[in-house]
């Protein structure tokens, strides 16, 4: 399987711009499974006839007397006011759910008012809302197997904020659809805030047709430690979501870093999201699109990211578009760490990135007071393919950047149209241009690119 999804993606690289990029890229999907069922494709079970739960009691007693893999129906009037846990397999769904759209801010919906902790297998939820009291915690967490969040609303205080709505650190399978995430943020400076985050997690993760809000990064894969080398998040599919932040805490201490963050990941698919809103100086520069690896806590040499594909994608309104970090470029500054004081943490080189077909609008560094770097390049990332995107912006100061070593490796930019720079290719302390390329790119592509 690793062999074919390998020669898949360079298949997908190699492809360019020509028709069999679409082929290509379908491939990969095949090769690791990432075709899955579309959401409307998840059956609603059937409840036992009659029977409503519509007490905390009641349903406390239902799952202390359920066999597993038990369905309990909930009334749209409950509210549970303290922590639930669940530990074995079990649905709860929302009594007469049946429109399988996604969830709004308005449906009656069982509340539960103190977070969810998923710790079993084979749970799901289906038309649950969820709050948490505590803004300084996750309302949502699972770490079980075959766990299927479906059409939920989870939300953070509308003051005070939330610092995750799901930490999604399953055992494999999981799935993430129809669902609405808002009010997860959290002050600056602070603590980062997400709607959605996966660090530690067998494969499989399907984030698909959800509505998206929060503060720091919308969603992230990484950005702790994975316990194994085998636990690096891996097999992920984040389509069809809407991954937004609200501009009003552009003028607010609120903690803003990026729209959509890969720090340790490897074959992942991001297809036709609209993602917007990023701006700098509450917390980084503003960009859309980052993928920065990263050995996060110092003791996970193996943090990567590989074999992704990003495409037919709208981004929008933001400082800048992409950021690429080839290598984790933090020095230790922790003597009970591995890496030595002062050295560099190691990690493994990105590699077979593909972004292609995309739209970047709205584009301006003073608007979001960010970097005027739309594409930024450092720590040489290997076989990368920026391909038929369209770029649209103001006061753009260069349309790539580079900084760092190594090269970047089998770097391909082609095909882009873009708006006019000030320095066009640009590297740290070369001049721009041909210059630039030459310093910073072994073994790429530079063609086809068109100012507009």
């Amino acid at each position: 399987m690793e062999t074919m999804t390998r020669i898949a993606y360079a298949a997908l690289l190699a492809g360019g711009v020509s028709a069999g990029m679409s082929t290509a890229g379908q491939d990969v999907d095949k090769a690791r499974g990432l075709l899955r069922q579309a959401p409307t494709a998840l059956a609603v079970p059937a409840p036992p006839a009659g029977v409503v739960l519509d007490t905390p009691a009641a349903l406390d007693a239902a799952l202390a007397a359920a066999a597993p893999g038990a369905v309990l129906t909930l009334s749209r009037t409950l509210v549970y006011p303290t922590a639930l846990t669940l530990a074995r397999a079990v649905t709860l769904q929302a009594d007469g759910l049946t429109a399988l759209t996604r969830m709004d801010t308005t449906t009656p919906l069982p509340s539960f008012r103190d977070g969810i902790t998923i710790r079993g297998d084979q749970v799901t939820l289906i038309g649950l809302e969820v709050r948490k009291g505590n803004p300084l915690t996750d309302i949502v967490t699972f770490t079980g197997a075959s766990v299927t969040l479906d059409r939920l609303r989870i939300l953070g205080d509308p003051l005070k904020g939330a610092k995750r709505g799901i930490a999604a650190n399953g055992n494999g399978d999981a799935v993430i659809v129809r669902s609405y995430v808002d009010d997860c943020f959290q002050t600056y400076p602070g603590n980062d805030s997400q709607a959605i985050i996966a660090w530690d997690m067998a494969p499989g993760l399907r984030i698909e047709d959800n509505f998206l809000r929060a503060g720091s990064e919308t969603v992230m894969i990484g950005g702790a430690d994975s316990s194994t080398a085998a636990r690096t998040p891996t097999n992920i599919v984040i389509r069809g979501n809407t991954i937004t932040k609200r501009p009003e805490w552009q003028a607010m201490a609120i903690g803003v870093k990026n729209a959509l963050e890969l720090k340790n990941a490897t074959h992942v698919l991001v297809e036709n999201n609209d993602i917007s809103y990023s701006w700098g100086g509450h917390g980084q520069d503003g960009y859309l699109l980052l993928m920065t690896v990263r050995n996060q806590d110092g003791r996970a040499p193996w943090s990567t990211v590989q074999d992704v594909v990003v495409r037919g994608n709208r981004f929008s309104h933001a400082a800048g578009a992409i950021n690429l970090l080839g290598l984790d470029n933090i020095k230790e500054t922790s003597a009970s760490k591995p890496t030595p004081l002062g050295t560099v943490r190691p990690s493994v080189r990105m590699a077979r990135i593909a972004i292609t077909g995309n739209t970047f609008t709205d584009l301006d560094p003073t608007t979001y007071a960010g970097s005027n770097r739309m594409i930024l390049i450092g720590s040489g990332p290997t076989q990368v393919t920026i391909d038929q995107n369209t770029f649209a912006g103001a006061h753009i100061g260069s349309q790539v950047y580079f900084y760092g070593t190594p090269p970047a490796e089998g770097f391909r930019v082609t095909n882009n149209t873009w708006p006019p720079s000030t320095y066009g290719i640009k590297g740290d302390g070369v001049a721009s241009g041909g210059a630039t390329w030459a310093a910073f790119v072994s073994g790429g592509t530079l063609a086809g690119n068109v100012e507009k």
